[in-house]
């Protein structure tokens, strides 16, 4: 059964036929004191690889007469379909420093199953991040084959995490969700998957309780889902998950969606636990795309620290559990509510590294959670059973897809577009993404720009420069002398970062071209120049002392001196505008406007460019 209009979503599991006795132990645990500080943040009780509330929870005979509920909770999978390298997190550390090799969705298939054998009233969700996908095959295919993935898993929710509003809402919605084309069949998205289909949407739902449209403040998607489970005896008891997300999601670097804004998470959470105890339901769990860190064993807790620790101690007690991610943590704790009452606060790595299981076990009458009874334990995705081959037939479906994509010839080029600096920090392939980011935003009304600056040196942080561009061929077989192909131009700018324009004083702008010297602690300087657009031109003197370099009068945008009485709109990457790479010149910038992400973005300006010629430099120029 459903209840899409209360902003819920609630699903029937397969009925569960108990022994007829069962349910005529019927009793509930005496109640008894686990922690004496309310609200301390503290592991209850840990052995071996199993958390528990109280020694009750080891006990089988403790359990008779209580419905079994099993939650199975993946977190930041990322489109990391194959098996992972090392580099991408394949190797974990578990109790004693032991060491394992995990990832890959054919393996997390099997243990899945293995799992769920015997527990009707099974749960399978995700803490979000499911995609942006990192590996180029996933995010080539607009992240289209995680969700396939994510299909054949069974997969039954997630919570929006920040990557799931890289696009934007209606791709997450309309698309993601639906399967509505956005924008062209087959080349933009909407690609034939595994099975021969165009892509057709998820078969799972997205829910945040926190993240709300700034002009309404209606959430974007439903705040939470209930399900049901089977108690026995034809009947069921409910189960609700409140859903939230990482709170700086409408200003982050990739996700940023200037259109959003965020509520509370503990707010949002306790009021709606609040709602939901009002309406009967007594067994409630939090699925939130925000983390901590507590050590290095994947599966135990210390030292933890972190916003989800925080909202642990708030969190109202009448939440049995709290399930996060985004941190790219791994961590399997029982920490005190605000009665000091013990509930499993866990996240379950990154990559498909674990799957973590809660076992809550439900009062058959009232559905209310027996809290001493509850045990958590991550388990590792390891590599050491068979293969599903279902799942892997996905995943290897989509890496042959992306070599064919990779190889796909985009434009071509009469010259070498290379990284490589000259004196003044410019290179043809600042130039070019300058030009890019300045015609991108002149692509919508709302983000037209006076002119276009790339980091191309940050101060620290990511360098969106990732490739050059070159006129002789590659190792690719598909390659040609002056050819460029679809991957090679994926690969050498963007890393899934939106292209803003914004507001900024003539005065701001002034200073933003004279942040690229930045003064060290040890004396020397740094230089961290900026690509501008081909509109754009300037002198300046580095036997001046920093912040007095850049005259305004030598600066020309479209051929005026730059006027320090008037705005100008500018573009620019997120990451930059935000502080993310170092440079904070930007800060108090108003009107964003969100254009393309640099990755499509780029491959859309090669389209309508298929000739390209490197520009000359000397859009920054020294006085001399």
């Amino acid at each position: 059964m459903s209840e899409r209009g209360n902003n819920a979503h609630e699903r029937a599991l397969s009925p569960m036929t108990p022994p007829g006795s069962r349910f005529a132990v019927n009793r509930r645990i005496r109640r008894r004191t686990f922690l004496t500080t309310t609200g301390a943040v503290a592991t209850a009780a840990a052995v071996g690889d199993l958390a528990y509330a109280s020694p009750d929870a080891l006990d089988d005979a403790a359990a008779a007469g209580y419905v079994d509920v099993q939650l199975l909770n993946i977190t930041d999978l990322h489109g990391y379909l194959q098996p992972t390298t090392p580099s991408q997190g394949s190797v974990i550390t578990g109790a004693g420093g032991v060491q394992v090799t995990v990832g890959g969705v054919g393996y997390m298939a099997t243990h899945l199953k293995r799992l769920r054998e015997g527990r009707p009233n099974s749960l399978f969700f995700s803490s979000g991040d499911n995609f942006s996908g990192w590996p180029f095959e996933i995010d080539a295919h607009a992240n289209e084959p995680t969700v396939e993935a994510l299909n054949a898993l069974g997969l039954q929710f997630s919570t929006v995490g920040n990557h799931e509003l890289d696009q934007s809402v209606s791709f997450l919605v309309d698309h993601m969700e639906h399967g509505a084309p956005y924008p062209v069949n087959g080349r933009d998205d909407n690609f034939v998957d595994s099975t021969g289909h165009r892509f057709r949407g998820a078969n799972f739902r997205f829910y945040t309780a926190n993240i709300v449209h700034a002009d309404t403040g209606r959430t974007i998607v439903p705040p939470y889902n209930i399900e049901w489970v089977d108690a026995g005896r034809g009947r069921k008891l409910p189960i609700a998950f409140i859903h939230l997300t990482v709170m700086d999601t409408p200003t982050g670097s990739t996700s940023y969606q200037p259109e959003l804004r965020s509520l509370s998470d503990v707010e949002q959470a306790n009021k709606l636990a609040a709602q939901l105890k009002k309406r009967g339901i007594n067994a409630i769990v939090i699925n939130i795309h925000d983390g901590g860190v507590a050590g290095n064993d994947y599966n135990a807790g210390t030292n933890p620290s972190g916003p989800v620790f925080q909202l642990a101690a708030q969190a109202s007690p009448d939440i049995a559990a709290i399930v996060t991610g985004h941190w790219h943590c791994r961590f399997n704790m029982m920490v005190p509510d605000p009665n000091g009452v013990p509930r499993p606060v866990v996240e379950a790595g990154n990559h498909g590294s674990l799957i973590n299981e809660i076992n809550l076990k439900l009062d058959p009458r009232t559905g209310d959670v027996i809290r001493e009874l509850t045990t958590s334990t991550n388990h590792a995705n390891t590599r050491d059973v068979p293969v599903d081959e279902e799942l892997q037939y996905i995943a290897d479906y989509w890496t042959a897809k992306g070599a064919k994509r990779y190889a796909t010839p985009l434009a071509t080029v009469t010259g070498d577009f290379t990284r490589t600096p000259n004196a003044s920090g410019e290179s043809t392939m600042g130039n070019l993404a300058a030009d890019f980011a300045y015609w991108d935003a002149n692509q919508h009304r709302d983000g037209r720009a006076d002119l276009a600056m790339i980091s191309v040196k940050p101060v620290s942080g990511s360098n969106a420069l990732t490739g050059d561009l070159l006129f002789a061929k590659g190792t690719n077989p598909a390659d040609a002398d002056g050819t460029v192909l679809f991957g090679e131009a994926w690969s050498a700018f963007g890393y899934g970062n939106p292209v803003l324009t914004v507001t900024l004083p003539g005065t701001q702008l002034h200073a933003a071209f004279e942040a690229q010297w930045v003064a060290q602690a040890n004396g020397t300087e740094k230089f961290a120049p900026f690509a501008v657009s081909h509109n754009v031109s300037y002198t300046y003197d580095t036997t001046k002392p920093i912040g007095q370099r850049v005259d305004p009068g030598a600066v020309r945008i479209d051929g005026k001196p730059l006027d320090l009485t008037r705005t100008y709109r500018v573009a620019a990457l997120a990451y930059t505008l935000i502080g993310g790479d170092g440079t904070k010149v930007f800060a108090g910038f108003t009107d964003p406007y969100r254009n393309d992400r640099d990755h499509e973005g780029f491959i859309a300006y090669l389209r309508a460019h298929p000739v390209l010629t490197p520009s000359a430099l000397g859009r920054a120029r020294p006085v001399s």
